[in-house]
């Protein structure tokens, strides 16, 4: 088993890992309550090295792996009892297909994840392994004053529990289809990463496949369908923060935005179908327990990125850390196509306010002075651009070539767009050529003759 691990992970350019033994969760027994397990050895049955339960259905049996986590436990930056405190109806506006209505809360979420047999789609790809977090009530006895001393039942706290539905061998897919279905009844809502595109249309697929089996039971696949509310956290990750990260990969996100690292324990997602394949030839289960691990991470990383987003699109940064100028700049503009342009001017000045760079400054003027020249709020655009050329050094002229349009156009005051353009070239032509952008030295040359051409025509015939 290790040789076949060692030969895919240098066929996918990857250094060996060692195992770290070490307690990485609690696992939930439904009947005994919490029980601390340790990290098992390398080989062994999948009953040892992942504790769970088997599950009996109406079409079969499939093996669930149950563990909880408390609402204080801490994500990096967040703490898993964040997001129930935000609403993700602020992202409604920014992705209307999510269909997110006001009354919606993560609490009545289904947070969801899938492994699958192959990394494409088809109907030869099978979700071997569901993943499903839902936030529900612990049940508990306090003793009450006034009471007697009688213990009562109590199930005001709420913990954040993870259940991964396994398919032990092939024959076990309906059973688990219909104990997942089963599960996130009770929920109104999805919520995945990259779901949209990947786990939600492959569930769909493989509901269709069973459809022999299920259809004469009572499953509630319904919630998975594209009608239904799904918030697909890449695509608002994208958006905030692909100019500054560029890759939006979950595990790239938890380092950089969450401040998460996993343990060795993890496993490349591209690995994933080999291990399974492998699993069912062997039935050791040594490298399954590192699938286990890496499903479970991800499902608790989705429900804390759930928080930050919703606190940084809602304008609400809460965060240890203010978000970073560029994706201030990336809300700016997400505020923007929304019409919200008090929203998107307050981001922009706060991203102006902690810029870093000539080249991010610049690019922040470019956006907000557009956005004032095309509401003809001239006055503002006009002093924005003249703070633009005296706090930024470098080779874009767009300031000189806007004030210069600016007073030949509306001002009508010649003498001044004269002055803008003609400082603009100068500026230019003492930058080396391959730093100027292209054009406009062509444009500033043009128009500088232009506006001489018209002062000159202006000026009254000699008597």
């Amino acid at each position: 088993m290790s040789e076949t691990l060692e030969r895919l992970r240098r066929l996918a350019g990857l250094r060996p890992q060692k195992i770290r033994p070490e307690p990485t969760y609690v696992p939930v027994d439904e009947e005994e309550g919490l029980r601390s397990v340790s990290s098992p050895t390398a080989q062994g049955r999948l009953e040892e090295l992942a504790p769970g339960q088997e599950v009996e259905t109406a079409v079969g049996r499939c093996y669930v792996v149950t563990t909880a986590f408390p609402l204080d436990v801490e994500r990096g930056c967040e703490r898993l009892a964040n997001v129930l405190d935000v609403h993700p109806a602020a992202l409604a506006l920014f992705h209307p297909e999510f269909r997110l209505n006001s009354d919606l809360r993560f609490a009545d979420a289904v947070f969801l994840d899938v492994e699958t047999t192959g990394l494409g789609g088809g109907a030869g790809v099978y979700a071997f392994m569901v993943g499903v977090g839902t936030f529900e009530p612990r049940e508990h006895k306090t003793s009450v004053p006034d009471s007697g001393g009688e213990d009562i039942p109590s199930s005001t706290p709420i913990h954040f529990v993870v259940r991964q539905f396994f398919m032990r061998h092939l024959g076990e897919e309906a059973a688990l289809l219909l104990a997942v279905s089963e599960r996130i009844e009770s929920k109104r809502w999805v919520v995945t990463f990259n779901g949209r595109s990947f786990d939600l249309p492959l569930l769909r697929s493989r509901y269709r496949q069973n459809l022999a089996l299920l259809s004469a039971h009572p499953h509630h696949a319904s919630r998975l369908e594209e009608d239904r509310p799904h918030l697909d956290l890449l695509l608002p990750a994208r958006r905030l923060w692909r100019r500054r990260l560029q890759s939006c990969r979950l595990l790239h996100l938890e380092q950089r935005i969450l401040g998460v690292e996993r343990g060795e324990e993890d496993v490349p997602g591209a690995l994933i179908p080999a291990l399974y394949l492998d699993y069912l030839r062997s039935g050791q289960a040594g490298e399954m327990r590192r699938v286990f691990y890496h499903n479970r991470e991800d499902i608790v990383s989705m429900a804390a990125l759930a928080s930050h987003l919703t606190r940084v699109y809602a304008f609400e940064p809460t965060s240890v850390e203010a978000p970073a100028a560029e994706d201030l700049l990336s809300l700016a503009l997400c505020h923007e196509r929304q019409g919200a342009t008090s929203l998107a001017e307050r981001a922009y000045r706060l991203a102006l306010e902690t810029a870093a760079t000539d080249a991010l400054r610049s690019e922040v003027f470019a956006r907000w002075s557009a956005l004032l020249k095309r509401q003809a709020r001239w006055e503002e655009a006009v002093e924005l651009w003249q703070r633009w050329l005296t706090t930024v050094n470098g080779a874009d002229a767009t300031p000189f070539i806007e004030l210069a349009k600016y007073h030949e156009w509306r001002t009508r005051d010649l003498e001044q767009a004269e002055m803008w353009a003609g400082w603009g070239l100068h500026t230019l032509e003492a930058i080396p050529a391959h730093q100027r952008l292209p054009g406009q030295r062509a444009d500033l040359e043009h128009r500088l003759r232009r506006i001489q051409s018209k002062r000159k025509d202006a000026k009254p015939p000699h008597l």
